[in-house]
């Protein structure tokens, strides 16, 4: 019985070293930066992968010199193909590329900020709508305070602002992030989103100078997004009406 044994020992560890020398080498990494990142002078560590590399970069700007982005680095864990789905006429402007590999520690191309566009343009020609707006984006309701927001002229095209929560994802990387920033008036919010990564925003956008100083931690609704909030005015007028009809029913003959 031991030379059996021994001969299924000698098979095991053989097709177990086979397997380790099929395994890549990749780049393991992430992290969260508030503004352009840059690995190229870092020294990543390593990780033993047995399909192939992969590395991602989710960007969620302002639309005016503020964003966050995250950077992962490591397994490819996704399927083999899937195309990226984007709005180009959504705000806040949001960028997602991820990219896989088979060959080893191939997962160093996305190293700086400048393998992705710039969502920040300065509008050509640079007119402005005349509404200002509060801006700032982050991965805690405290980072987005009116207090640490800055105050934006918004461009031309964007006559409203926009006050929202949501979520960035990658993998089983993932953050919650919060948002002030300038809109349309179409106020489309919908993110990019692929197989294999999300950026999912909900808010509502607002009309009025400064008007998105309110809460970031609602609980925002998809449906939400087109449905700018009543004023108060608006809501004082409508309660006032079933009052005058109550008063004034009386002398018109409108009461029961």
């Amino acid at each position: 019985m031991g030379v059996p044994r021994a001969i299924l020992l000698c098979l095991y560890g053989a097709v177990l070293c086979l397997a380790v020398s099929q395994a890549l080498q990749c780049y393991s990494f992430q992290h969260i930066y508030f503004g352009p990142f840059d690995l190229s002078g870092m020294k990543l560590p390593s990780i033993s992968c047995p399909y192939g590399c992969s590395e991602a970069v989710l960007s969620l700007d302002t639309g005016y010199r503020s964003s966050v982005t995250m950077v992962q680095k490591g397994c490819w864990t996704g399927p083999s193909e899937g195309d990226m789905q984007s709005n180009e006429d959504s705000l806040p402007p949001d960028y997602s590329v991820i990219r896989g590999c088979t060959t080893d520690w191939c997962n160093a191309d996305l190293m700086t900020h400048d393998t992705i566009p710039n969502l920040s343009p300065a509008p050509n020609p640079q007119t402005l709508s005349g509404t200002e707006c509060y801006a700032c984006v982050g991965i805690r309701p405290e980072d987005c305070t009116p207090e640490k927001s800055r105050r934006v002229k918004c461009h031309q095209d964007q006559s409203v602002c926009f006050l929202g929560n949501g979520e960035m994802t990658v993998d089983n990387f993932s953050v919650p992030v919060y948002i002030r920033t300038c809109h349309r008036p179409s106020c489309t919010i919908l993110g990019t989103t692929s197989p294999w990564t999300d950026i999912d925003l909900q808010g509502f956008c607002c009309e009025g100078h400064l008007c998105n100083r309110g809460s970031v931690i609602e609980p925002f609704t998809m449906a939400s997004a087109t449905t700018p909030p009543l004023a108060p005015h608006i809501i004082a007028l409508l309660l006032m009406i079933p009052l005058l009809v109550g008063t004034l029913g009386g002398p018109l003959g409108l009461s029961p």
